[in-house]
């Protein structure tokens, strides 16, 4: 889901990596075809949010950045999370950085539900008032997958692919992309 602001990385790479992964991706535009995230990149919507449904998808993701306080009032963004949650079998719903409050705002959240997100008090706030705020990278439940912010972009995008794929092909793909050398490399190791 692209509105004006998002966080590009926590758009561009969970989409690469499902598509990587053989999953049809839809980049859905919330209120233009053409959308500008928060560092000035600008990305074309596969298609408009008044034309989804979500009996169409099996996964929504909701990126995070400055549109995330316009997605949470946006009631066409709303009505989905809420149609998504509540299909048989509920759809898997992801959202990272700032997102979770949207998620919040739905009512698509359980005081059940472990949560991460990204750590500012309004928008932690926002969550703690729903759900269980955790502090981890990404965190990860039957039908939900949260994450912290910027940074986690990729294991965010991995463990979104892990739900809808399975762990095997994440993993093989994990090493394809380098991802735990990388990883490792960043720590100081060799």
């Amino acid at each position: 889901m692209m509105a004006e602001g998002f966080e590009e990385i926590e758009l561009i790479a969970p989409a690469d990596i499902l598509r990587r992964l053989g999953v049809s991706v839809t980049l859905v535009g919330v209120d233009a075809p053409t959308v500008r995230g928060a560092h000035g990149i600008c990305l074309f919507a596969d298609r408009q949010l008044e034309n989804i449904r979500a009996e169409e998808y099996d996964a929504v993701i909701v990126p995070g950045g400055g549109a995330a306080w316009a997605l949470a009032k946006n009631p066409r963004v709303l009505q989905l999370l809420r149609d998504m949650h509540s299909a048989q079998p509920c759809k898997l719903i992801a959202a990272i950085c700032a997102a979770p409050m949207v998620l919040a705002a739905a009512g698509v959240l359980s005081r059940e539900q472990q949560v991460t997100c990204y750590p500012s008090p309004d928008v932690m706030q926002a969550v703690r008032a729903t759900a269980t705020l955790v502090r981890e990278p990404v965190v990860c439940g039957d039908d939900l997958v949260t994450g912290m912010g910027p940074a986690c972009a990729l294991d965010f995008g991995f463990a979104v692919g892990a739900k809808l794929v399975g762990a095997e092909q994440v993993s093989q793909l994990r090493r394809d992309m380098c991802a735990t050398i990388c990883s490792e490399t960043a720590l100081g190791g060799s």
